[in-house]
């Protein structure tokens, strides 16, 4: 069956939270069958083969740069043009298309990669979505070429997280801005001349955040020195500084005010080229681990012989195949213009980037004392994946993100009801009689909606046979993330918001909720489309396991909401932090009983 606009601009996951799951949107899984492949594997192994000859890492992370031939021939390949529109000069490529690109890259570098993908996925990003034809005319040209390379400008000394904290100041002074301030970790900032910048000014006596686009030659502009980092050393990330730069009024971005929601658009879609990149990095180890445990020898056996050996290489494919199916899953809803993505694409940014961090660290211990050593590269790859869990949003701010604004819907009814109750019990019953019915009526409509959450699971069909079994915990999960998310409103009210780790908890659920649901749809499309269990049984074997993996999950996470411990995670933080040093020493007992 075709997908309904209702299915399209209403987010999957929030209508998960909701107790309803939208299988159709299941039970075809994009398998990149698109009118530009062709395109994609010619474009893809030019940069393959130019990689080969012109990529060396180990140069890259010791010297902490990229060399000016090498982003020289970046440009001349268009991979400053990637998503910008043909009649620019771009590719103009969809999102899964270039979250692909970004996945190559990654195979090779990834200080390459962040210094594309900040490029594209954010610092012109905010242009691409929001900006006027005379702005994308006037600027876009450039970036496509390389001519202008871009960076985004949102965080500052005290406000990274929290990026309503920003004090960057902007002052309107006729036909334009004078900005003021500085902004912290700008990637790229070295080597960009064109910045989406968010700074507060003054909108009818309150401070707002607006959006603007700068530019190095407006004056005023000027970045620190660059940083000294743990990974992603080549690429470029230093404070920029802003002294009243000059910026005409017709560049700001949007209208006066939407900062806010400008960066979070933009960080949403960039969080699924962080997803696409730790693919391509996962990918590249895995390769690398393939070889070296079939040529390394012990105890008179190749390594890979070893069942433990064969559990890490399994751990490693599950962890891979079950980010591809829930980044280009979610890659589809942009392209098919749903109109959210937020939840979808924060768990891509969490699951990808974590799964890439577990996967370094199998890779570095199956490679032994040689995984420690530079020269084969596997300890550079896990310093570079490190950041993946903090930049573009914080794996644990996203996590309550995933909570806060998918229960929204689900506690205004409750906001709803209660002051339908306090308005049913003032009524005199005799003269609004009707009134009172029609109150009582919305009561038992709400009231059978969440007894259906709190007994009964939604029946999902249409799926191959093969696939009951993980049919039926995905039906189980959608119940208890539903479930447990209005138990959760019901148990605390406004006071929720305090509750980080019962949200955390519950954004785990929702996160393997969505992995099912992503692997479950892929394997599924795999099956009807590609000869069924016969010619596809590794990769269904493979599958069931993710799948039963997330359940189990997910009833970790089910018993910890019930079992909370929180308050003993309070008291006992709270104690800790009042000592300078560690209190519970052996050293310390000794000295206090021979007092």
């Amino acid at each position: 069956m075709p997908l309904t606009q209702n299915q399209i601009s209403s987010s999957l996951m929030k209508q998960v939270f909701n107790g309803h799951l939208p299988e159709n949107l299941l039970h075809h899984y994009p398998l990149f069958e698109t009118p530009r492949e062709n395109e994609f594997h010619l474009m893809s192994q030019s940069i393959l083969d130019w990689a080969k000859q012109n990529i060396d890492s180990l140069k890259l992370d010791h010297d902490k740069k990229i060399p000016d031939n090498v982003i020289k021939s970046l440009k001349e390949m268009g991979l400053f043009g990637l998503i910008i529109p043909e009649k620019y000069g771009g590719s103009e490529l969809s999102q899964t298309m270039y979250t692909r690109i970004l996945e190559i890259l990654n195979q090779i570098d990834s200080s390459v990669t962040i210094t594309i993908g900040a490029h594209s996925s954010i610092g012109l990003k905010g242009l691409y979505l929001f900006g006027s034809e005379e702005q994308k005319s006037k600027y876009m040209p450039k970036l496509a070429s390389g001519e202008m390379i871009a960076a985004f400008a949102l965080t500052e000394p005290g406000a990274g997280s929290d990026a309503a904290g920003i004090k960057t100041k902007a002052v309107k002074n006729s036909d334009h801005y004078i900005i003021n301030g500085s902004k912290l970790w700008i990637t790229n900032g070295a080597i960009a001349d064109f910045f989406t910048v968010f700074a507060k000014e003054d909108i009818d006596g309150k401070e707002k955040i607006s959006a603007f686009l700068v530019t190095r030659d407006m004056g005023g502009v000027t970045h620190g020195h660059e940083e000294q980092k743990l990974g992603i050393k080549a690429s470029s990330t230093v404070e920029i500084f802003l002294k009243d730069v000059k910026v005409p009024i017709e560049n700001m971005l949007g209208k006066p005010g939407e900062g806010f929601k400008i960066a979070m658009a933009i960080l949403n879609q960039g969080r699924l080229g962080l997803a696409g990149g730790s693919i391509g990095a996962m990918k590249s180890v895995l390769d690398e681990c393939i070889s070296y445990s079939n040529n390394r020898k012990a105890f008179g056996h190749s390594v890979i012989e070893f069942d433990i050996i064969k559990n890490m290489m399994v751990d490693m494919n599950k962890y891979i195949y079950a980010c591809e199916a829930v980044t280009y899953f979610t890659t589809n809803l942009v392209d098919i213009k749903s109109d959210d993505y937020s939840t979808e694409a924060a768990i891509c940014k969490i699951y990808c980037t974590e799964a890439n961090w577990k996967c370094m660290n199998i890779a570095m211990q199956m490679h032994g004392g040689n995984g420690y050593m530079v020269e084969y590269g596997i300890e550079r790859k896990l310093r570079d994946a490190r950041i993946g869990l903090i930049f573009e949003g914080t794996n644990e701010i996203l996590r309550l993100f995933i909570s806060m604004s998918s229960i929204k819907e689900i506690a205004s009814e409750y906001q709803k009801i209660g002051k339908e109750i306090q308005s049913v019990k003032s009524l005199d019953f005799i003269s609004d009689l009707n009134l009172a019915i029609s109150k009582i009526g919305f009561l038992s409509d709400f009231a059978i909606q969440e007894v259906k959450k709190s007994v009964s699971s939604e029946k999902i069909s249409g799926f191959h046979d093969s696939l009951s079994k993980e049919v039926k915990r995905l039906s189980d999960a959608v119940h208890l993330l539903s479930s447990q998310s209005s138990k959760l409103i019901r148990t605390y009210g406004n006071k929720l918001i305090d509750e980080q780790l019962q949200l955390c908890r519950l954004a785990d659920i929702a996160i393997n909720t969505y992995v099912i649901a992503c692997v479950l749809s892929r394997i599924h499309t795999v099956l009807v489309k590609m000869g069924g269990v016969e010619k596809n049984a590794n990769e269904l074997s493979l599958a069931k396991l993710i799948i039963r993996d997330c359940k189990i999950s997910i009833n970790q996470s089910e018993h910890d909401i019930a079992k909370n411990r929180d308050e003993y995670v309070r008291n006992l933080g709270k104690e800790v932090s009042k000592s300078p040093t560690y209190r519970f020493s052996l050293d310390n007992r000794q000295k206090a009983s021979s007092l």
